[in-house]
């Protein structure tokens, strides 16, 4: 070594000294053998053991830092979430081998001294003073009080706090011994043991035997073998150094270096020895990755941001959004959720079937149980990737929830789909869907003449909603007017009733606006003006599909802590928002969307309902449906803060002129529900109540009444009976015609709401301009 000895020796003495002090208090009688040091430099002996006793005498360490984990429904892992990747383990969860690796090469002596090691001090000491190579002399109690305080000041201090920790200082090399001496006291070899297997650092930022073994050879370190042990247990002195994936010719040689140790040690015998030693490091590495985050979820990525938006956003986990995340990030938690993985896969495919990955426009699938709110599928065409410079194939949005939970900051309007809030409010205020109603052609309203009783003043504007094609100008029943989701006729049918009851209608239902605003009572609201989430749309279709029970949407199950302690969970909640005899006739009603109107051609083998929907220009299309068992919301569109329309895109490879909620959106839906539903019965939606589904009485006769006529004349004597004349023929009565097919509707502008037709070539659909 440089410099002169003096200055190396004194502080050695010193050090020599203060141990003294810590072996009387330990309970080792070592005095004598470093009196003539003592001798030598009294004043540095002195100052150093005022020193000594100065330092703290107990080490109070924080619960490690540990990977958590959030699951499927099926209890398999969907992704971990870690600032440092460990699973805390007990020791009996360690192979013996194991064990034995890490004394044999890191303190062989470690079952025989008091936490402070006499040999390897001296040893150690003479060494390095006279020149050797240098040696430390830590034992594992000493080793895991450094990484205890390593631990400590990185989590309060950051980086350079934790430097200051570990640097080769002789005041901290002091500490540690007299906080080992003190551990040694409380605490039993095998817990000592047990803590440092768990917060040792190995190879590639692996932390802990548990992760370790996981990641290098994808096994349980119960499972460990005598190769792979001695490689972990080499990796500990330098773990970058030695780490098998990026040097593994140093990784093999130091692991020969710790057999051999064991062998000395009589650990192994020979034969287990030359065997390990052949061993080449390649036929046992099976290195597995653990992804940090919900990148490592795949499909259900943005699920999982879903996950932890609702986690960090519940004070159940802590009083701020710092704390929630430290406790994310470190403390272990295990959150199961509603997620079906099976599910999951099936609207994962069906979405990217019809909707490529790169394409320009977007989608989103998003199903919900009725009766718990459970989400079981959240799945979109976009990659997850929240890189500022994602490409085309990627996006850090959840086009299936609301901005504050990840998604877009503006949303997608619903057009037609919010027609069903309406309906319901025409039959709660006391009509039949088989009411009959005018669809003007070109209508002009001034948006007073609607009733708005929430709202304080109107001001006189002109809007003038429209049916495509020239369609109108005819009577229709409200049903009708539903599966050909025609907006003059929803718009008249709005003039009849509250607008702010029909506000309330969604609302009762917890629809909202993506930006967390209320929807409001425009006219236009009527049509879907409204950003609203897929999220959103599913669970209050849900309710349809539940005799009117809407029920919170439920991502979470349960969470428990790092030793297993139930901390969290949503329980349903679910109550009564609509009347059941409403909630079933709107359901009743929808299934004609499926059977004969703008969705027609998409049904399923199961019992099912649903409404499309189309905004202007096709910018967003959907189809929002149902079975008793499952709601699923679809929305295909273009989801750039300034949209785009979906007319003249390549979509999924195919080229469409005009784009319909019927045209992608539904045949999604499809796909993906008639797998979903494979093993669940076919249950009927309830009847509804025959008051809501009345037959209007039949039109009163055009012919004038009867003049009032004399009383009769007596009758006559009786007369033989004439010859009959023939009856004249019967005047031909015109063909029956068929009943028209149904028209969807159509894109409409902004502040409007409108519905696409089934398949490729509808005859028409209603519109509505601004």
């Amino acid at each position: 070594m440089g410099g002169s000895p003096v200055g190396p020796a004194g502080k050695l003495v010193a050090l020599l000294t203060a141990f003294v002090t810590a072996s009387v208090v330990g309970g080792v009688l070592v005095a004598g053998l470093f009196m003539p040091a003592v001798g030598a430099t009294g004043t540095v002996a002195r100052n150093s053991v005022d020193f000594f006793d100065s330092l703290p005498e107990e080490l109070e360490p924080q619960p490690l830092s540990q990977q958590s984990r959030i699951l499927w429904a099926d209890g398999s892992q969907m992704a971990t979430f870690y600032d440092q990747n460990r699973i805390v383990v007990p020791l009996s969860s360690v192979a013996p081998v194991m064990r034995q690796a890490v004394i044999a090469i890191e303190d062989a002596r470690f079952y025989d001294h008091n936490g402070v090691d006499l040999r390897g001090i001296a040893r150690a000491g003479v060494n390095n003073v006279t020149g050797g190579d240098t040696q430390g002399a830590s034992t594992l109690t000493q080793q895991w009080i450094k990484n205890v305080l390593a631990d400590a000041a990185l989590r309060e201090g950051g980086r350079e706090a934790y430097a200051a920790v570990v640097g080769d200082d002789y005041g901290r090399k002091i500490r540690e011994i007299k906080l080992a001496i003190s551990a040694e006291q409380r605490l039993t070899k095998d817990q000592i043991l047990e803590n440092y297997l768990n917060i040792a650092l190995f190879g590639d930022g692996q932390y802990g035997v548990a992760t370790a073994a996981q990641h290098f050879f994808g096994k349980s370190p119960a499972d460990l073998t005598l190769v792979e042990a001695a490689t972990l247990a080499g990796m500990i002195q330098r773990p970058t150094f030695y780490d098998p994936i990026r040097h593994p010719e140093r990784a093999q040689a130091r692991r020969d270096v710790v057999l051999l140790r064991m062998l000395e040690e009589d650990l192994i015998d020979r034969a287990a020895y030359d065997e390990a030693v052949a061993t080449p490091l390649d036929a046992y590495l099976n290195v597995q990755e653990t992804r940090n985050g919900c990148a490592g979820a795949g499909s259900a990525a943005f699920f999982c941001e879903y996950v932890i938006h609702t986690v960090l956003q519940d004070p159940a986990f802590g009083e701020t959004a710092e704390d929630r995340q430290e406790l994310l990030y470190r403390g272990g938690l295990t959150i199961r959720t509603t997620l079906d993985k099976t599910k999951q896969t099936l609207a994962d495919a069906a979405v990217k079937n019809h909707v490529a990955p790169d394409d320009e426009a977007g989608a989103a699938l998003v199903t919900v149980q009725p009766g718990t709110g459970y989400i079981v599928a959240m799945a979109q065409n976009r990659v997850f990737d929240p890189r500022e410079e994602a490409g085309p194939e990627g996006t850090a949005y959840n086009y299936a929830v609301d901005s504050a939970m990840g998604g877009p900051p503006n949303g997608f309007q619903v057009g037609s789909t919010y027609k069903p809030f309406t309906l319901a409010t025409w039959l709660k205020d006391g009509r039949s869907v088989y009411d009959r109603v005018y669809a003007p052609a070109r209508p002009t309203y001034d948006v007073q003449d609607f009733t708005r009783t929430c709202v304080d003043r109107v001001v006189s504007e002109e809007w003038q909603p429209r049916n495509s094609e020239g369609q109108g100008g005819f009577e229709m029943s409200v049903e009708e007017a539903t599966y050909r989701s025609v907006n003059t006729a929803y718009t008249e049918m709005a003039l009849q009733l509250d607008l702010c009851d029909i506000q309330a209608t969604a609302q009762a239902l917890d629809v909202h606006r993506t930006d967390g605003g209320d929807v409001g009572s425009d006219p236009s609201s009527v049509l879907g003006a409204f950003e609203i989430a897929p999220l959103t749309m599913a669970s209050a279709y849900a309710a349809f599909a539940n005799s009117g029970t809407w029920c919170k949407p439920v991502a979470i199950t349960e969470v428990t802590n790092s030793t297993g302690e139930v901390i969290g969970g949503q329980e349903p909640e679910c109550r009564q928002a609509i009347d059941p005899g409403i909630a079933n006739t709107v359901a009743h009603t929808l299934t004609n969307t499926l059977e004969r109107g703008t969705a027609r051609g998409n049904d399923i083998d199961w019992p099912a309902a649903g409404k499309t929907g189309t905004t202007n220009n096709s910018w967003e299309t959907w189809f929002v449906g149902f079975t008793r068992q499952l709601a699923t919301a679809v929305w295909v569109g273009t989801p750039d803060v300034t949209p785009d329309s979906l007319n003249g895109l390549t979509i999924g490879g195919q080229t469409y002129s005009r784009v319909y909620g019927g045209t992608i959106a539904a045949p999604i839906w499809q796909e993906y529900m008639s797998q979903a539903m494979e093993g669940l019965p076919e249950e009927d939606f309830p009847r509804p109540p025959s008051r809501l589904v009345r037959q209007p009485a039949p039109p009163p006769s055009l012919q004038p009444e009867p003049e009032p006529q004399p009383a009769p004349a007596p009758a006559p004597a009786p007369q033989p009976a004439p010859e009959p004349e023939p009856e004249p023929e019967p005047e031909p009565q015109p063909e029956p015609q068929p009943e028209p097919a149904p028209e969807p509707d159509p894109p409409v502008p902004p502040g409007q709401g409108g519905d696409g037709p089934p398949g490729l070539d509808p005859p028409g659909e209603d519109e509505s301009n601004g």
